[in-house]
């Protein structure tokens, strides 16, 4: 019964794991084709664009896990931790804040290297209007599963 549930548990964490990778696969497919309508970029402006802005994304979420899971760390153990515990914490989430503005400056130059001025700055815009649009369409989705529920509300 024992190795039953080890292996149950297992195949769901495995299978968990595999709608995860293919939903990340999918929410950069839509990014990808998001981003080259709203920019316009021609192919040559595509194939020097998207390794830079790859690399500059993996090294943003990377930030952002870090600082998520401190957070959420901080949340869940707020009652166990000590006075510096709680300063070093709110110094790490400040210092995660200033490595990204220190990104944001960094892949700035190099987008300006691989892109005309005015599509860099419709990139900027073009990153907060995809993640308005994936928000859109979770929502849809959950209003979809449970139609007439509204969000906020139960």
């Amino acid at each position: 019964m024992k190795k039953l549930l080890i292996v149950t548990i297992t195949l769901l964490l495995s299978s968990a794991a595999v709608v995860e990778a293919q939903n990340a696969g999918r929410i950069a497919a839509e990014r990808t084709a998001y981003f080259t309508r709203r920019l316009n970029l021609t192919v040559e402006e595509a194939e020097r664009f998207w390794p830079v802005y790859n690399d500059y994304s993996s090294r943003h979420d990377k930030l952002n896990q870090d600082k998520n899971s401190l957070l959420r760390y901080v949340n869940q153990n707020y009652e166990n931790l000590s006075r510096k515990e709680l300063t070093e914490a709110g110094d790490r989430v400040i210092e995660m804040g200033t490595q990204e503005a220190v990104l944001a400056e960094e892949y700035h130059a190099r987008f300006m290297e691989v892109l005309p001025p005015g599509k860099v700055v419709l990139l900027y815009g073009a990153e907060m209007q995809f993640k308005t649009f994936l928000l859109n369409q979770l929502q849809e989705r959950r209003e979809q599963v449970a139609p007439g529920r509204r969000s906020g509300i139960r």
